[in-house]
């Protein structure tokens, strides 16, 4: 099930919210568990007892490793947590990396005149990258001492398994969120700054992201892309990408709120970005948090590497996240070595810094540039794109974009480029750092009009194609 189809807008999400509220408050992390695993298990409900038993896994490693904790035994509680995080990689490792493994060993076998082997292609669980993620940095937290591990576990499955954010994030750190599991707002004022939140993600996501999607299929598709027709595709496909998922962290925020949860923010206008770190510090965050924390800075304070090669590992291990192929891996090492660079020569990568109209043109630029690898996930594609990209086939005419897609579909290309320009600012201003009352105030008459008219019509493009899936669920 996805937040942008009919049977979630029309029948879970009504029933789910009326029994939420309906209950009881000691009984609402049950329905949020009933709710999600159903929610789940719509897809397919024989991995909802892998997510189950992950989640059990996780909640009694953070038992065990607190019971050593308090005993003063932080080595034997260091054990458990190693078993505990290498159980979770492991289960990421097979359903997410084994084909890809397979496939490396099979090409050495062949190369030394040994048969090569085929590995039955594993299904990858819908959102098991981010609830390891998550379940990771919970046993984690609590041999830091950062977090005090539940001791109901309802309230932890409920953590684990909270369906706005389950597929495809924002990442929520128990320890930024286990309070609010305990006792959290509800109130009239949260639930409308919910509702609006949501209904802005919608619209980035059916209207402009799903507006764009025919042009990033013919530009991935495109075997011998001329060099017009690449360039815009290229553009069209990266826009594609922030609309679609920066409106699922959206739309994952609103729903949030609605039960009384405060995500943290996903994105931070990353295009107006003046370096590729900055670009980090904006494009999804809570990943970016997750790595520096869990990768980067153990990997520096227990001396196991350089702040250098410990960035470089950090990047290409996100790379690797994102996809099991040779091309992730070098759309992962790009980010490092440009971080490098820009380290070395000591060019300032703050969010404070101030706006430099010509430094965000080349971090664009240079974003836009890597994106092939990420957008195909496949390296003989990304260099057919980026010979069509130098020219290496041709200038082109876009043929392939008037006759493929619709003089609409184009112009939703000026749309979005609209929206990021002024547009994107009303996410910032409105929404980041729980400014509820700065909304309520501030936002109503035309605001409020074009939110309305944005979703009306928006629910019209759904009404026609009934489901529209997101990017980020291949990952």
């Amino acid at each position: 099930m996805v937040f942008s189809s009919n049977i979630f807008l029309f029948l879970f999400l009504p029933l789910f919210l009326a029994l939420y509220y309906l209950v009881g408050e000691r009984w609402r992390s049950a329905v949020i568990v009933l709710g999600s695993y159903l929610f789940y298990a719509w897809w397919r409900p024989d991995f909802l007892f892998l997510f189950v038993a992950v989640t059990y896994w996780n909640y009694w490693f953070g038992m065990r490793i607190k019971h050593e904790l308090d005993r003063k035994r932080k080595k034997v509680a260091f054990r458990w947590l190693t078993l505990g995080v290498v159980g979770n990689l492991l289960t990421l490792g097979y359903f997410k990396y084994a084909n890809f493994g397979a496939d490396v060993l099979a090409d050495l076998l062949n190369s030394v005149g040994v048969d090569s082997f085929t590995l039955e292609t594993i299904i990858l669980p819908l959102g098991i990258s981010f609830y390891i993620f998550q379940a990771i940095s919970y046993i984690v937290d609590i041999y830091r001492k950062q977090a005090e591990p539940t001791r109901n576990f309802i309230d932890f499955a409920a953590y684990i398994a909270l369906f706005p954010q389950l597929i495809a994030g924002p990442i929520v750190r128990y320890k930024l969120i286990d309070l609010q599991l305990k006792k959290r707002e509800h109130s009239m004022e949260l639930f409308s700054l919910g509702a609006s939140r949501f209904m802005l993600g919608f619209i980035k996501k059916v209207l402009i992201a799903d507006s764009l999607a025919p042009m990033n299929i013919l530009f991935v598709t495109e075997s011998d892309p001329q060099m017009v027709d690449a360039w815009f595709g290229l553009i069209a496909s990266v826009i594609q990408l922030y609309f679609d998922f920066s409106g699922y962290s959206d739309m994952a925020i609103g729903l949030g709120l609605m039960m009384g949860f405060r995500f943290p923010e996903n994105f931070n206008q990353p295009y107006i970005s003046k370096s590729i770190t900055e670009f980090w510090q904006r494009w999804h965050m809570t990943l970016a948090e997750f790595l520096r924390d869990y990768v980067y800075f153990p990997l520096v304070r227990r001396r196991i590497a350089g702040p250098i090669v410990a960035l470089g590992v950090t990047m290409v291990l996100s790379g690797f996240w994102h996809g099991a192929s040779s091309a992730y891996i070098l759309w992962g090492a790009f980010f490092g070595v440009a971080i490098m660079i820009e380290r070395a020569l000591r060019i300032a990568t703050k969010v404070t810094t101030p706006f430099n109209l010509w430094r965000v043109i080349i971090t664009c630029f240079l974003l836009t540039l890597n994106m092939p690898l990420f957008l195909t996930g496949d390296l003989d594609q990304s260099l057919k794109i980026y010979g069509g990209l130098f020219g290496f086939n041709g200038v082109g005419n876009m043929d392939s974009y008037i006759y493929g897609t619709s003089i609409m579909t184009i112009s939703f290309v000026g749309v979005s480029l609209i929206w990021l320009g002024i547009a994107e600012r009303i996410n910032v201003k409105f929404y980041a750092n729980g400014q509820n009352t700065y909304f309520m105030q501030h936002v109503g008459g035309f605001s409020t009009l074009l939110l309305w008219v944005g979703f009306s019509l928006a629910l019209t493009r759904l009404a026609a194609n009934s489901f529209s899936p997101f990017l980020y669920f291949q990952f």
